[in-house]
């Protein structure tokens, strides 16, 4: 039978501040906190009572708070999709330009990405279809290079909108790449490329995939600082 959880919301006070988290209890043995865009989420064992939560989240706050500030300055550096704003495709910026029509239409145009839209609310959206309609041929046919490299099978491909993983090998081999690495460099998305490759011969995170990425991308060590730096900048 699945594993029943106990969920619900609470939050905890730091200096007057009301910091909203997700307090889940399950059958595991440890206590976990975990921040992203979604939120504060506390895991904890069925068994644990209140006063060791709150005592568990005193003791971590400032490390809370730390990655609480770091999540919303990503937010503010996360470029806005309207007129006048930048966009990037493949590492180049585009500004947007938008011209009221009926009928919906993105058309680049040198360094202008051209968006007609009845309104708009609808520009993010057209513009995101339009990085996602061109992501799927060119992350495909990245990834067809570094499985070339690596001497084994093509793998089944498919895009990704995930909002916390650049890309996904799965057991049986096909792999998901996320559609936002169209706006980097060509080096970053031949990285992560490779980096998912590699992943059909070692399926973890040990010293021999990491040797198995660097044979296939020996500047392995740089685009994943790039993505460490920018990445969150892609998160449109």
């Amino acid at each position: 039978m699945p594993e029943s959880k106990q969920v619900r919301d609470d939050v905890i006070r730091v200096n007057g501040r009301e910091i909203p988290y997700r307090l889940s209890r399950s059958r595991r043995r440890t206590l976990g906190l975990s921040v992203t865009e979604s939120g504060v989420k506390v895991n904890v064992p069925k068994w644990v009572g209140q006063e060791e939560i709150d005592r568990f989240l005193q003791e971590r706050i400032h490390w809370l708070l730390r990655n609480l500030e770091k999540i919303e300055r990503n937010r503010r550096e996360q470029p806005r999709l309207c007129h006048g704003e930048t966009v990037f495709y493949l590492g180049v910026p585009l500004q947007i330009r938008v011209a009221p029509c009926l009928f919906p239409d993105v058309r680049r145009n040198g360094r202008m990405l051209w968006v007609s839209s009845p309104d708009a609310a609808s520009v993010p959206e057209l513009v995101r279809a339009w990085l996602r309609e061109r992501a799927a041929p060119l992350l495909r046919r990245r990834l067809c290079i570094y499985a070339r490299k690596q001497g084994g099978r093509i793998p089944g491909f498919s895009l990704s909108d995930a909002r916390t993983q650049w890309g996904i090998c799965h057991p049986d081999g096909r792999i998901r790449l996320n559609w936002r690495l169209a706006q980097a460099p060509l080096s970053i998305i031949d990285y992560v490329a490779a980096h998912e490759v590699a992943h059909l011969v070692h399926a973890n995170h040990s010293p021999r995939f990491w040797r198995q990425v660097e044979s296939l991308y020996p500047d392995s060590g740089m685009a994943r600082e790039w993505l460490n730096r920018h990445g969150h900048k892609l998160m449109i």
